[in-house]
């Protein structure tokens, strides 16, 4: 009789614990100690692969709505250390453990996340003459982009009439009016071709600025390597060091230069069009920005998730700003097609 009883618990005992079982299997399901890859880019994705579970990542994140004091104090409960804010893509800059990093991407406010990486500052490869054997000189520049025939075109006014200058001769079409964002690695502004005075008041060169954590006012922005003020000159330089025989692309276009900084990442370019966006906003653009010029980028295809991408479309489509950007240095051949365009970004 003790025996069948004894028979009789274990049974009852045992179909608790597959009830049990059974009941807790959705709830461990929904937990992916990996996280939840789908918000994550590829590179953040590979990271987490690779790295140790206390390893410390730097990650740029994007809530689905404006980031509130709430927000912050869950991301720091669960061991991020938050080091920047972006609010226009409602998200910011954060360091945190490889482990915590796979918690946030499971968390219910989080989009999206993507790893902050250095950026790549690109320059003419060698089959258009680049380095080592340069064979495109900057006084070529300007006519093989028939940027010349284009300041010789005449200016027709809305009336239909011709702009002439106060000397009757044409009024060239060579950018004067309009304000260009150099988003590199600065401008070296007291170079003669920059014409830099104090912020916002001379004729080329309007504002110089370096960014270390936020947007520092300097003459000279460009402390890395020269390759922001080799750009700005191409894009808007007006030749006087060469007595105009090296004039920029846009040689009477005004010039803002932003410095992302030494180490450069995506974050930092982030802000500087964050900075682009703010001061370029339709009523507000006091200084005509039309234009933003990257010669920059990072590895892999265009990701429409990520910071840059979002920031690229809110300067196009609200604020008719063109986005320049340096394409397929990484590979491909620039065609517009996942197999012919190897940017991170794309405008």
């Amino acid at each position: 009789m003790r025996s069948s009883s004894a028979r009789g618990l274990l049974i009852v005992f045992s179909l608790q614990l597959l009830l049990v079982g059974a009941s807790a299997a959705p709830l461990m399901s929904s937990l992916n100690p990996a996280g939840d890859a789908e918000k994550m880019d590829v590179f953040l994705e590979e990271a987490l692969d690779t790295s140790e579970f206390d390893a410390t990542l730097s990650v740029i994140f994007q809530l689905n709505s404006e980031v509130t004091l709430q927000d912050r104090d869950w991301l720091e409960d669960h061991g991020a250390s938050i080091l920047g804010d972006a609010p226009l893509i409602d998200g910011g800059l954060i360091e945190a453990s490889a482990t915590d990093v796979r918690v946030i991407s499971e968390w219910s406010r989080t989009e999206y996340l993507e790893l902050n990486r250095e950026l790549e500052f690109f320059y003419l490869p060698s089959e258009w003459g680049g380095e080592p054997t340069p064979g495109i000189m900057m006084h070529e520049t300007t006519q093989v982009v028939n940027a010349t025939t284009s300041w010789h075109r005449a200016i027709i006014n809305t009336d239909g009439t011709v702009a002439f200058e106060t000397d009757m001769a044409f009024t060239e079409w060579d950018g004067d009016g309009t304000a260009i964002v150099d988003l590199d690695t600065g401008v070296d502004a007291g170079h003669p071709d920059y014409d830099y005075l104090a912020p916002w008041t001379g004729d080329k060169t309007l504002y110089s600025a370096k960014w270390d954590g936020v947007w520092t006012e300097t003459r000279n922005s460009d402390t890395s390597s020269g390759h922001g003020t080799h750009v700005g000159g191409t894009i808007a330089g007006n030749g006087d060091a060469s007595a105009g025989r090296r004039a920029g692309v846009a040689k009477g276009g005004q010039l803002v230069a932003l410095g992302t900084g030494d180490g450069a990442s995506i974050f930092a370019a982030e802000q500087g069009l964050e900075w682009t966006y703010q001061h370029s906003m339709p009523g507000q653009n006091e200084y005509h920005i039309r234009v933003v010029s990257n010669s920059w980028g990072t590895d892999g295809d265009y990701d429409p998730n990520g910071a840059v991408a979002q920031l690229t479309e809110m300067l196009t489509y609200e604020n008719g700003v063109a986005v320049i950007f340096a394409a397929s240095n990484s590979g491909g051949n620039g065609g517009e097609c996942a197999s012919g365009l190897k940017t991170n970004v794309y405008a």
